[in-house]
């Protein structure tokens, strides 16, 4: 934990360079007495989280770090700017071919995310992200990139296509802000949102072409529902985090600040919305005068509870690497009893079969191949037991129902 604890200490300080002193980031970063082999340990744990680029920098202008250290800092950074080069071209191209066929869309995440920071070339993107604002225009995009050398690389899920350009970028055609959650309210609040979306489609210049992305309001209700989905899921990493911390650091309208609220109040997630800021203020710098609006700490609990309650957060976020790549981990349950179990199996059924699932009276047979999925995967792909897994999920279960997600 001590790494993990001194990888935030230097993110809050690569995040916010102009809250620091050139001593005190000197004296931070100096003050560890790691050895060679620990900031070797370091450099990967920061390159396994996609962060090692945030803190280049800082760490090549005011650390005494090993050179074989320093090294995999830089390589795990220079792989980043690389890609994400690589994505802007392919983005330009994508760009070019949807608005020469009338395709509204816009970008999500990764592009839109990166301009909030001072150098947009380090914040990693593990793939491009596109919505769709009309869904049915789905067939039309998918021939447009079929035209630009892109292959399906999955069935639809339920409302995104996975693709990918010649064997290696990958890209999501999306015709919802996120995929569907266990729960019906909210389903259809993101729903009715995508026609919405349209009309807060702005064009941003960012590392020298001009985007289409989501306005301030919007984008940040994104980046929310994103992490959400992927807490819900086997979790997320910190890079999620650093994100926020940028954007609000940044600071938004009152028109855009309103709206947010508005978003997360409708669709029933502002204690999810609650607790990462809290935590980007606790551990990321992320200033609390900024978001004073949000009334994080109007809730009922002392601000024991809260800290504790972002402390097992940060914990359960660094657990789970970049994306929740630690075998032992599966879906977050809404709680630790059987009918949450039951709740999630259910979901788990649908996601793995929209088409089908719709048709109650196959239900069974679907549970059944959804069960047999579950156990070869944890044998022969995570080669964990189901009881270890099981396990995990109710010590995070207990954590999502502290949250009141989708109350």
């Amino acid at each position: 934990m001590a790494l993990i604890d001194d990888m935030m200490k230097i993110l809050e300080l690569s995040l916010n360079p102009e809250d620091h002193s050139e001593e005190e980031t000197a004296g931070v970063l100096n003050g560890f007495g790691y050895s060679d082999d620990d900031w070797e340990q370091f450099a990967v744990l920061a390159g396994k989280s996609a962060v090692a680029g945030l803190m280049y920098d800082t760490l090549k202008t005011y650390g005494r770090l090993p050179q074989k250290a320093m090294d995999l800092i830089a390589r795990y950074s220079q792989k980043v700017c690389r890609k994400n080069y690589r994505f802007m071209v392919l983005q330009v191209r994508l760009k070019e071919a949807f608005e020469k066929a009338g395709i509204p869309f816009c970008v999500l995440k990764g592009i839109a995310a990166a301009n909030d920071y001072p150098v947009p070339d380090v914040r990693k993107s593990g793939d491009i992200d596109i919505l769709l604002t009309h869904p049915s225009d789905l067939k039309r995009a998918l021939e447009e990139l079929e035209e630009l050398g892109y292959e399906k690389e999955s069935e639809m899920h339920v409302h995104h296509v996975e693709l990918r350009h010649t064997g290696k970028s990958k890209l999501e055609l999306h015709t919802l802000l996120v995929e569907p959650f266990d729960n019906a309210k909210t389903n259809q609040f993101l729903e009715k949102l995508v026609p919405e979306c349209e009309k807060h489609i702005v064009y941003k210049e960012i590392m020298g072409i001009k985007i289409p992305v989501l306005d301030d309001a919007f984008h940040a209700y994104e980046l929310l529902m994103h992490m959400l989905q992927h807490f819900l899921l086997a979790g997320f990493g910190v890079r999620l985090l650093c994100d926020w911390v940028v954007l609000w650091n940044r600071g938004l309208s009152e028109k855009d600040r309103n709206l947010y609220m508005k978003l997360v109040q409708e669709s029933k997630v502002k204690s999810f919305s609650d607790v990462i800021t809290r935590v980007c203020i606790k551990y990321l710098g992320l200033k609390e005068e900024n978001v004073l609006w949000m009334n994080l700490y109007d809730n009922g609990k002392s601000r024991e509870e809260l800290d504790n309650e972002a402390e097992a957060f940060v914990e359960d976020i660094m657990d789970a690497g970049e994306f929740g790549e630690a075998k032992d981990r599966m879906v977050a349950l809404r709680g630790t009893g059987m009918f949450d179990y039951v709740r999630e199996f259910h979901h788990q059924m649908h996601i793995n079969f929209p088409k089908a699932g719709k048709c109650f009276l196959l239900w069974p047979v679907l549970w059944v191949i959804t069960l047999v999925r579950f156990l070869r995967n944890n044998k022969k792909v995570r080669d964990v037991s189901s009881r270890e897994l099981f396990k995990n999920a109710k010590k995070r279960g207990r954590l999502v129902k502290k949250l009141h997600i989708f109350e």
